[in-house]
């Protein structure tokens, strides 16, 4: 079905706001440019609904009555609401700027936003520092809005809703989805849209809660610093295949990951209770939320969702248990040592909702990177190489110390890539381990070379006047002579070639070896998906 057609520039809606560029269009409206004429020509957005039945407007009037209430830099300001043309309009606050949608796609290769591949990233696309300053403030104006009786849910937070203007001041947008809560009424939503990625599974279903709009939130975070969309929320309830996010950011800190994960719990329960909590744990250095593990599921409550009981102490500390539950649970078993041993899963989990395993929230170890695993596979052999070559000055000494070093180059990029990662990681280990490892071998041989030959001109009571030729006799073969060169070629140089190949070829060998471990990762991570299907 096509759209209404847009209104044309230099239309005049009640009679002083004339209608400009138009700005944004969808399936329910759009938004255009204007002027109030009655202001002295003052910029405004001119919000268009096409549907005018009942229940759109109310819709409309909730908006319109929730942005008058409250003053907000971080909320645009409604000036005037009005039906006209069969259609209803909102007069509000034209803010200037570039959504966070947009920003995000100016920051990422390609400007592909949402399909971002794990570890490719060595930072992300927006700072932490950055999305907490953008978002932190909105967070803080949507629990003064839950706060007010009744609450007043958002319920379409996403990056294309929320402007970045030139002052850097962050300003949440388009209301149109808005909703007064009820906690005790068990009617549905009028309105069941849903943005895949930020809404959660309780809003498909057509029944939102504060913790709706905490969930749309941390899905916001989690693609400003991952560039990844979460899986919808629809699919999770079946097979939650989200990624902690650093799994996809190394560098995201291990604090952020507890709280997006926390915030995109599949069951509302085990999100953050209340705006203010969520600020306080991405305020808070400290923040241990994932510290209580989930010890029972009680039957659906009267709101539809699943209800969990934590254990925040140990049982030698807790106060005296609460009377038992009219219902009936059986015991936990115990295992032979004396622990606890989980219980199958006995409690029916009402269709829509999946209880998340707590494994999922723990925070990923950071990888191993290139230069931490070529340093110490480097170091390793460099020094194993330096004492067999100075103790064993054979030629094929220094050759098998050659091959040995293309094993430990291997490893570099195998140790590098085994726990995820691209096979350039591996290269990059291999070609520091093949630096450390020549560095360390040469120090290691003139050490130890040094020390043989100090032993023996003593041992043997050998003037200083010697020093030059004992010290060549202990060289290894293949130094006491300079290589080969053709006139005007320096005697170095080919040992310069040599050292030079040998680093391409440690990139090479560290590579092949990244390519063996990424392809590890992929099998167990294929295990792994295997073994939680349901």
């Amino acid at each position: 079905m096509s759209l209404p057609s847009a209104l044309a520039p230099g239309t005049t809606i009640g009679n002083h706001y004339i209608v400009g560029n138009l700005i944004n269009r969808g399936g329910f409206g759009a938004v255009y440019r204007g002027v109030d004429t009655s202001e002295g020509g003052r910029p405004c957005a001119i919000k268009e609904t096409y549907d005018v039945t009942p229940a759109a407007r109310r819709q409309a009037l909730m908006e319109a009555s929730v942005l008058f209430t409250i003053r907000s830099k971080h909320l645009p300001e409604i000036y005037d609401a009005l039906e006209a043309n069969g259609r209803f309009y909102l007069i509000m606050q034209l803010i200037e700027g570039q959504n966070l949608l947009e920003l995000l796609r100016s920051r990422v290769p390609g400007g592909i936003v949402g399909e971002q591949e794990p570890y490719r990233q060595a930072k992300s696309p927006c700072s932490e520092q950055e999305v907490l300053s953008w978002l932190l403030p909105i967070i803080d104006v949507l629990q003064e809005l839950h706060s007010r009786n009744p609450p007043v849910l958002h319920r379409d937070i996403k990056p294309g809703n929320i402007i970045l203007t030139p002052q850097y001041t962050s300003v949440l947008v388009d209301f149109g989805l808005t909703k007064l809560y009820d906690p005790v009424s068990s009617t549905q939503t009028i309105v069941k849209a849903v943005s895949e990625g930020f809404s959660p599974i309780e809003q498909y279903l057509g029944k939102t809660s504060p913790q709706s709009d905490i969930y749309a939130m941390a899905a916001t975070m989690y693609l400003l610093l991952t560039n990844r969309l979460p899986p919808a929320a629809i699919s999770r309830a079946s097979h939650d295949d989200l990624l902690p996010p650093r799994q996809i950011v190394p560098a995201i800190s291990p604090k952020m990951e507890r709280v997006l994960l926390k915030g995109l719990a599949v069951n509302a329960d085990q999100r953050f209770q209340s705006m203010s909590e969520f600020a306080q744990a991405l305020r808070n250095p400290a923040f241990t939320a994932f510290a209580d593990p989930t010890i029972a599921v009680a039957p659906v409550g009267g709101n539809g969702h699943v209800q969990t009981t934590r254990s925040a102490s140990p049982p030698s500390q807790r106060s005296a248990p609460p009377p038992p539950p009219a219902h009936s649970y059986p015991a936990v078993p115990q295992s032979p040592r004396g622990g606890y041993s989980p219980p199958s899963p006995v409690y029916p989990v009402p269709q829509g909702y999946v209880m998340v395993p707590q494994s999922a929230f723990t925070a990923a170890r950071p990888l191993p990177t290139p230069f931490g695993q070529g340093c110490l596979w480097g170091l390793v052999q460099g020094v194993l190489s330096g004492l067999m070559v100075a103790l064993m000055p054979k030629q094929e000494y220094f050759f098998l110390a050659i091959v040995m070093g293309f094993l430990f180059y291997m490893l570099a990029g195998f140790t590098a890539t085994r726990r995820g990662g691209g096979s350039l990681r591996g290269a990059w280990a291999g070609y520091w381990a093949g630096i450390i490892s020549t560095v360390m071998f040469w120090i290691v041989l003139f050490i130890t070379i040094t020390i043989r030959v100090a032993q023996f001109m003593q041992a043997q009571r050998r003037p200083a006047t010697e020093l030059g030729r004992i010290w060549r006799s202990f060289l290894p073969d293949i130094l006491k002579q300079p290589p080969a060169t053709t006139q005007g070629q320096s005697p170095w140089s080919g040992l310069l070639i040599l050292i030079l190949g040998g680093l391409l070829l440690a990139f090479i060998l560290g590579w092949i070896g990244g390519m063996f471990g990424s392809s590890q990762y992929k099998a167990n991570m294929q295990k792994k998906q295997v073994a939680v299907k349901p």
